[in-house]
């Protein structure tokens, strides 16, 4: 009896991406890879770029989506503060050709639903909007916090949670509320694990059952992670070597 194929959804976080060379060669490289590993679909997790203005920032944003483009599977982007140190977050989207996108949002794949959550707000509930933040005072705001929570009920699946910021400990690479969002993460009892970006390390803590890993920065040569959703649940490759069983 044939074995099904398990699912494969590529991560990147991180990539800092200026325009030169050595970021063009490295994101160009990271895509080839997932292509030949007939991925199905990809997250890029926050901080796509350095911008220097609004208008440098629009062009690498664009730049950046041209090079994603050449995924033969679904993309999902999200942003990181320094995608918003000069855009607001419908700016973002729409320089990566993806207007009325959301800054957070849900997919199921793979037998698995996904919950990409957005905690670039400052603690007061403001969303970060062309600098007005500190990045080291990120938090989820409450309406999100219902909205996850919401997600978290409905859903008849086992979880994944991605969030740019980290959940897992505090830190200054954590946002404020972590231990807010991990109980509900908790409570739900559906989450099997939490990938987080933002830190530029890799990192895994086991907190009541979920496993909570924080992803290495691609600007860093960190290659592709891959998450591998099976019969057997959900291992975690870089650069095709597995790395983790989570």
């Amino acid at each position: 009896m044939q074995t099904a194929k398990p699912t494969r959804i590529g991560l990147l976080t991180d990539l800092h991406y200026d325009g030169g060379a050595k970021a063009m060669n490295r994101l160009y490289e990271s895509v080839a890879t997932l292509n030949a590993g007939n991925i199905d679909a990809m997250v890029v997790m926050g901080d796509l770029v350095n911008g220097t203005s609004e208008q440098n920032t629009k062009r690498l944003l664009r730049e950046v989506s041209a090079l994603c483009d050449a995924f033969s599977g679904q993309i999902w982007f999200m942003h990181g503060n320094h995608d918003l140190d000069y855009l607001s977050k419908p700016q973002f989207y729409n320089a990566l050709g993806r207007a009325g996108d959301r800054s957070r949002f849900h997919f199921e794949l793979g037998g698995y639903g996904f919950i990409c959550i957005d905690g670039n707000f400052r603690p007061d509930g403001t969303e970060y909007d062309c600098g007005n933040f500190e990045w080291e005072t990120a938090a989820v705001p409450e309406e999100q916090l219902d909205w996850l929570r919401g997600r978290l009920a409905a859903s008849l699946l086992p979880v994944v949670v991605i969030s740019h910021q980290r959940i897992d400990k505090a830190c200054t690479h954590a946002v404020r509320n972590h231990a807010e969002v991990r109980e509900m993460i908790s409570l739900s009892g559906k989450v099997r694990a939490v990938f987080q970006g933002h830190n530029h390390e890799d990192d895994l803590l086991q907190i009541d059952g979920t496993s909570y890993y924080t992803l290495s920065a691609h600007k860093d040569d960190a290659g592709p992670a891959v998450l591998e959703l099976g019969a057997k649940g959900i291992r975690l490759l870089r650069d095709f070597h597995l790395s983790e069983v989570v």
